[in-house]
């Protein structure tokens, strides 16, 4: 599993998050979801911005922080 991968994984089990919720509440697919943490996807900025709003929490790639 890719750092990424993890990192949105731990956030929304630490937030007791569904995938299905986090699908509602972010715009992006159940199967999206599921391909980014599963490490199988690039993720766009876009996307991660998404995601880290609805999570409340940032993500690290290399020296940037999102």
């Amino acid at each position: 599993m890719n750092h990424i991968a993890t990192q949105l994984k731990n956030a929304r089990t630490r937030q007791d998050i569904e995938v299905d919720q986090l699908a509602v509440l972010s715009g992006l697919s159940a199967d999206t979801i599921h391909a980014i943490e599963s490490g199988t996807i690039d993720v766009q900025v876009s996307t991660l911005r998404k995601l880290s709003e609805v999570l409340r929490c940032s993500f690290s790639v290399g020296d940037m922080s999102i």
